[in-house]
């Protein structure tokens, strides 16, 4: 019974995607030019764009339910993939979708997909901090350094739902050490303490949530200090 309704939705979803790319080739509708030529097309381009970006929300919230339920890793959800692929068909714009497909496809050791299918994402999102997050642990992952740390810069600059920048910040310090550059590691590290230290200014969080930012704090300004001690200490010896 699953599998029959889950087929008539994968059907469903990709009648709306060719309906909808068959007039305009778009994911939201026409453009502003077209909507003064043909007002009435552009009504029902429109409609149906966000009749998309809805069952790609659809779509997605099963199948991640999906795949929470019955996977316990990336690797084994590997039957999920085809999924993320058409959410980002229905929807270019559906962040989630890219991240954890990537995320897959990585867990399967296709590095290259991986980066292929998130840049596909960055193309159609280029201010999404996210996705440059993404892409950075990837390149990091493969030993091109440089490249991550590039992204992780760019992802610092966007917004970001899914990644903190507690988490960029130390992931961009790892790619500065991995190629030497104590300094860009020390301002990686510097920025997160500071961005921390904001952080206790915020009345939203609780004292024991303080003290959490303290510690992280305090962990970050000690990885500071001991910069350069571990290749000092090797040359001594």
């Amino acid at each position: 019974m699953k599998k029959t309704l889950l087929i008539a939705l994968i059907v469903l979803l990709l009648a709306a995607a060719l309906l909808q790319w068959g007039l305009d080739g778009t994911p939201a509708g026409a453009s502003e030019e077209d909507a003064g030529i043909f007002p009435s097309a552009t009504s029902l381009l429109d409609l149906l764009g966000g009749a998309r970006q809805y069952l790609a929300f659809t779509f997605f919230i099963k199948t991640d339910k999906l795949s929470h339920l019955y996977y316990n890793s990336f690797a084994e959800g590997a039957e999920m993939m085809p999924y993320f692929v058409l959410i980002t068909r229905l929807d270019p714009n559906y962040i989630s979708a890219y991240y954890v497909g990537s995320g897959i496809l990585d867990a399967l050791g296709r590095a290259d997909e991986a980066i292929a299918f998130t840049r596909q994402g960055i193309e159609a999102n280029p201010e999404d901090g996210d996705l440059y997050y993404s892409l950075g642990v990837l390149y990091l992952e493969e030993q091109r350094y440089a490249k991550a740390r590039e992204a992780f810069e760019l992802a610092l600059e966007y917004e970001s739902e899914i990644v903190s920048r507690n988490l960029m910040l130390t992931s961009l310090a790892a790619s500065c050490k991995a190629m030497g550059d104590e300094e860009g590691q020390r301002k990686a590290l510097m920025e997160k303490a500071l961005f921390n230290q904001v952080r206790l200014y915020d009345d939203e969080y609780t004292y024991e949530q303080g003290q959490v930012i303290i510690e992280i704090i305090n962990n970050t300004l000690n990885s500071v200090v001991e910069i350069g001690s571990e290749a000092e200490a090797g040359a001594s010896q």
